[in-house]
């Protein structure tokens, strides 16, 4: 009678396969943003990307900024579900006049 089982002292080697499940980003590099030598007088674009507190530490640095520049304003930056600026959205924050951004991030 034949039996599937294996006969003890037999020697078996399982193959284990490990895939990445991170798909590959596919975006061009874009040189690092100039210094800001003034902020007086500017709008600042606050960046969140939905990680706890993020939202928490991003209000606090406005707060911050607010007491020691003049006539500052903010606007609250999101990318949507998948996290991810792309080349349009970054145009998109620099038609708006945005003069820097600030970001947070964190697990």
């Amino acid at each position: 009678m034949a039996s599937n089982q294996p006969t003890e002292g037999a020697n078996f080697q399982t193959r284990l396969r490990v895939l990445n499940p991170v798909v590959a980003r596919k975006f061009k590099p874009m040189p690092p943003a100039k210094r800001v030598d003034n902020l007086s007088k500017s709008k600042i674009g606050l960046y969140w990307n939905y990680k706890k507190n993020g939202d928490v530490a991003l209000n606090r640095v406005k707060k911050l900024l607010t007491e020691r520049f003049q006539d500052l304003s903010f606007e609250w930056l999101e990318t949507g579900p998948v996290n991810e600026a792309t080349e349009e959205w970054f145009e998109n924050v620099r038609q708006r006049e945005i003069k820097a951004v600030i970001a947070t991030t964190g697990d």
